[in-house]
Order: C-alpha cells, then sequence, then structure tokens
C-alpha cells in the first residue's frame, strides 16, 4: 500500500483548520476561547463538545470522544487514516506524494539487522575475557550458560562508544538512519551508546528477532535500575512480552501462561522447568499484552513482585486479563520476595506447588481490600468499586459468574449488586463524565502530582517546555500512559499538541489526552505548583524506600545479620525528606 510522507501528513494538519472542518458538519458556537456544540457521537441535549482552536483538538465532555482533525473525519465519516488525509488532501487542494511502501519494510529490516548486530556484539561482549565478572555474576544468580546463550544475553562495556564505533563503520552510509534504532543518544558533545556498563537482555518479537534491549545497571549504581530502549518502528511496548518467542508452545501446550513482571523471573523460572511463562518486562500489562496472550491461551497466573507495588500491579492487571476474555488467577511469593528470589531461597518444588494450586482473581481482590470484614459505607464503596471495574468486562459470562461468587463471598443478594450494576451501565449521557477517573486511575497523592506536571507541561508553550525539561524527567513518572506523553515530549519541546495527538493509536489514550489539553486551556505555567508537584513525588519516593529498608531491618535482625548499612541509608534518606518538606 502507498504511503503518505509525514511531511505531508503534517502539511495538511497545518492547512485543515478544526474548527473549519468540524462546523461544516455540526453547528458550533463561540464560548469564551473554544468552540461549541452538539456532539455528533452520542446524544445529548446539552452541547458538551469542545474544539479548541489554539490548539488544533477537539474533545467532549459527555461521551469521552476526541482527538485531532484527522481523527474526527475518521470517526465522523467512518474512515482510515490514510483515507481522512486524502479526504483532507482534496478539501485544501493538496497534492498527495505517495511512496512505496517497500521504503517502510526497507526501514524494518535494517533496524531489524542493526539489532541483530548489536545482539551479537554484546554478547561477544559477555564472553570475552572483559566480560568475565558479569558473566560470573550471572552465574551466581543460578543462570547456566545455555540459559544465557538460549536468550541470548550480553553485556555493554562501559564506554560511551563500544557500540556506536561499530555501528556507525558498518553503516555509514546511512548514519542518519542508526539514530532511529534508539541504540545512541545525540546531544552537543558527540553520539554515545545508550547503554553503558549493564547486563542486556534482548527483547524479541514473537516471531524470534531481536527488536529492542533491557539493560540492567551493573556496578555504576545507575538510579534506574533497568533502562529501555525507546518505541522505534519495530519496538512498542505495549505490544510486546517477554520471553514469548522462546515459551508459547509450552504455553499452549500446558493451557496457561504463568505472567511475571522481569527478565530474571522469567530466566531463572524457564530454568528451572516452570516454562509457560512470559515477562511484562520494563510497563505495565496492557490490553494489547492481553489480547497477544489471549491468542494462545485462555488461562494467566499473575506471579508479581510480593510487595505492594506488585499486589497493586496485580490489582490491575486481574481486570485488563478478564476484560480481554482470559481467567485471572494469582500466586503470591512470601515475604515480599521477588519471583526470582523465591525460587533460589526455597527451590522450584515450593513455586510448582504454589502454581498448581493459585489463587482465583477475586479472592485475591477481596483478601487484599479484607473486604469480608468491612462495614456500612467502606463496604458499600468498595461494592461500587469493584463494580464498576467489572462493568468493564465484555464477556457476560465472565461478568455474570463474578457477580455470583461476589454476592457469595460478600454474603449479600445478588440482586443488590446487579442493581448497582444497571446504575454504572444507564448513567445519564448527557452529563459530564470526568475522563481522567473514568479511563485512567489517578487516585493517590503521587498519580495526582505526576498528571498535574504532565498537564502544566503540556498546555504550556515551547518556551516554557524548554524551560521545564531541565527539571521535569522520565524518573519523575511510574504511570505508563504519563511516562509515554512526557516521552513524546521531552524528545521534541516543538511538538504541536495536534500533533502529539497522533501518536497514541489507542483510541482512549487520545481522548484522555484531549481532555487535559481542552481542561488546561486557561491554566497558566506556575513555577511553585511545578516544584511542589516535583517535592510530593520524590518525597512519596523516599518515604516508600525508607519502608522497604524498614522491612529489610526487620529481616536481617530477626537473622542476627548486621543493619548498620540500612540504618545509615534510612537516616541519610530522612534527612533528605526533611530538606523536601521545608
Amino acid at each position: 500500500m502507498p504511503k503518505i510522507p509525514q511531511n505531508t501528513i503534517d502539511k495538511i494538519r497545518d492547512l485543515a483548520d478544526i474548527v473549519d472542518v468540524i462546523s461544516t458538519e455540526i453547528e458550533l458556537k463561540r464560548r469564551g476561547i473554544n468552540y461549541f456544540g452538539v456532539c455528533p457521537f452520542h446524544d445529548e441535549n446539552t452541547p458538551s463538545f469542545s474544539v479548541s482552536p489554539s490548539k488544533q483538538i477537539y474533545h467532549c465532555f459527555g461521551c469521552g470522544n476526541g482527538g485531532n482533525v484527522f481523527t474526527f473525519i475518521m470517526e465522523f465519516q467512518k474512515l482510515t487514516f490514510f483515507e481522512a488525509i486524502k479526504f483532507l488532501a482534496n478539501k485544501y487542494n493538496v497534492v498527495l506524494e505517495l511512496t512505496n511502501s517497500n521504503s517502510s519494510s526497507n526501514e524494518y529490516s535494517f533496524l531489524k539487522k542493526i539489532h541483530e548486530d548489536s545482539t551479537l556484539l554484546f554478547q561477544q561482549n559477555l564472553f570475552s575475557d572483559a566480560g568475565k565478572d558479569p558473566l560470573q555474576y550471572l552465574m551466581d544468580r543460578n543462570l547456566s550458560e545455555s540459559v544465557i546463550r538460549k536468550f541470548r544475553i550480553g553485556f555493554a562495556f562501559d564506554s560511551w562508544n563500544n557500540l556506536y564505533n561499530k555501528i556507525s563503520f558498518d553503516y555509514k552510509d546511512k548514519f542518519q538512519n542508526i539514530m532511529k534504532t534508539g541504540l545512541f543518544i545525540r546531544s552537543d558533545k558527540g553520539t554515545f551508546d545508550r547503554f553503558r556498563s549493564r547486563i542486556i537482555f534482548p527483547i524479541f518479537h514473537q516471531s524470534g528477532g531481536v527488536i529492542a534491549f533491557g539493560g540492567r545497571d551493573y556496578k555504576k549504581n545507575d538510579l534506574a535500575k533497568y533502562l529501555n530502549s525507546p518505541e522505534t518502528a519495530i519496538y512498542q511496548k505495549s505490544n510486546t512480552l517477554y520471553g514469548l518467542h522462546v515459551t508459547k508452545d509450552d504455553i499452549r501446550k500446558k493451557g496457561y501462561a504463568l505472567l511475571v513482571e522481569g527478565y530474571m523471573d522469567l530466566l531463572q523460572l524457564y530454568q528451572a522447568g516452570i516454562k509457560p511463562v512470559v515477562s511484562v518486562s520494563g510497563t505495565s500489562l496492557t490490553k494489547n499484552h492481553a489480547n497477544l496472550i489471549s491468542k494462545h491461551v485462555k488461562k494467566v497466573i499473575l506471579l508479581y513482585d510480593g510487595d505492594s507495588a506488585g499486589a497493586n500491579a496485580v490489582l490491575r492487571a486481574g481486570f485488563i486479563l478478564l476484560q480481554a476474555g482470559i481467567e485471572a488467577y494469582v500466586v503470591r511469593p512470601p515475604d515480599r520476595l521477588d519471583p526470582d528470589d523465591w525460587l533460589l531461597e526455597k527451590g522450584p518444588d515450593a513455586l510448582k506447588k504454589a502454581i498448581q494450586s493459585p489463587m482465583e482473581f477475586l479472592d485475591f481482590h477481596l483478601e487484599f481490600y479484607k473486604a469480608k470484614k468491612l462495614r456500612g459505607v467502606q463496604k458499600s464503596d468498595y461494592l461500587h468499586d469493584i463494580i464498576g471495574n467489572i462493568k468493564t468486562i465484555n464477556d457476560s459470562i465472565i461478568k455474570n459468574e463474578i457477580i455470583r461468587d461476589l454476592a457469595e463471598k460478600m454474603r449479600i443478594q445478588e440482586v443488590d449488586l446487579l442493581q448497582i450494576l444497571n446504575l454504572k451501565r444507564n448513567f445519564n449521557k448527557a452529563e459530564i463524565v470526568d475522563v481522567s477517573h473514568n479511563l485512567f486511575e489517578f487516585k493517590t497523592k503521587l498519580q495526582r502530582a505526576e498528571l498535574e506536571l504532565i498537564k502544566i507541561l503540556i498546555n504550556s508553550n515551547f518556551k516554557a517546555r524548554k524551560v521545564l525539561k531541565k527539571n521535569i524527567g522520565l524518573n519523575l513518572f511510574s504511570h505508563e500512559l504519563l511516562i509515554k506523553i512526557i516521552s513524546k515530549i521531552l524528545a521534541d519541546e516543538t511538538i504541536e499538541n495536534s500533533k502529539l495527538v497522533e501518536h497514541f493509536p489507542e483510541k482512549k489514550e487520545r481522548e484522555f489526552i484531549s481532555q487535559l489539553l481542552i481542561e488546561g486551556e486557561d491554566e497558566e505555567y506556575s513555577e511553585k505548583v511545578v516544584a511542589d508537584c516535583i517535592k510530593t513525588i520524590k518525597s512519596i519516593a523516599i518515604k516508600n524506600r525508607i519502608e522497604e529498608l524498614r522491612f529489610v531491618i526487620q529481616a536481617n535482625e530477626k537473622s542476627g545479620e548486621g543493619t548498620s548499612k540500612e540504618l545509615k541509608e534510612v537516616m541519610k534518606l530522612q534527612k533528605e525528606l526533611i530538606e523536601y518538606r521545608q
């Protein structure tokens, strides 16, 4: 299929005024700096459909539909992206200069070739004399050479240009294209390797080719323990599961997938003979991940880290799996251990026994919230919250079974739960819905601070963004969608908001972003608000670290081990915390 060059797409977007385009389909009236009209995507009496001429985006506060001029034409006229561009090109008399799609496939082949060459270099590094220490580290972690070679683990030297020198020499005629690999960083001082002094875990497409890398810090004490490749033309982390290229046959044979969070978790389990395992390394479970798993199996056992963060991740992942029509079960490591540490400390038999009798997801949810002990308002709030998640499940059989089980386990009438469910189904479509709470959860103080930073950043002008970039980095964010948004802006602070929307293929993500843009129309950049948000995020991270250290200290005291190192770190962190509060 022919491909439209990006510069042509940009030209059409700049020419196609969104108010002009939308007003030919619905009546718009100016209210303040924006235009409003009756939404064409759902039935309503009170206009809640907002169009921003300054940002060239639209958003409906009734149904949540939102995006830029291209997505409006796609949604309204039921066209593909390609067809929508052709439609607008014709309207604004733009001649489309189409290129052959082979150029795209050639780029994919080029990127895959460089990733293969990089994998070979990293492997060569690991098995060289200079790599004997990281190799010994992996073997001390109980990984055999056969598993190391099977998953093609390697090592990036503590060098600024080990990989760059090889790739730039081998591909000197395509120098500009190597930056598309995500393996290098360009600055005023030159071009450097992204991965340095890291154990390298190649990330494979399920068909087998290397498409990205994950790097674990090795003796540099980097703040980022793990560093992943950025998204490229061949790698989208929300569509990629680590290890699936090796384990998919075992998953089909066993009839279930064991889902873990990290590279080492998967490798240790696979080596121990627990082979129907796959990992969501470097990101949270997404709907795309769940849909990918559902093509192979309809049962998943969640084996996440044993700490509170792992438990919360299980709660999110369970409903995503159920929405994809997958049965969800849970196995929890004891003593806040990671799965690989659990395996090393207790042996494979303990894990295999736990996997044979996993907990149903609903039972885990009830246990986590101590739901059976709740009374009065707390019980009511819990039921409304969980049923709000249950209603997102499309499969009516799965949905009804969960409702029936919930009624039985909470000892209440099933009809009462169905009444809550029906109330949530039949909300007034004309009333304004807060999309930020409806589609994505931002309940905690940390999440709200992250969200506020993003709202400020995307609603700031280019000059303000450049200033903000000096203080705002990826390390401040934990929410998957916010990380995706900040990544795009940090890569290009001059990106137009109407273009930013196009980087998010999922409809709900576009709607969420369009709402943030519309809601922040009148907000002004405040240095104090930014500073307060950053303080909140960093102080919470320090508190979480102190909490982790206290658990370590308690465990060490019980086992008679020393605690001086941990106590010193706690004291240091407490001083930092006091500084943030001042």
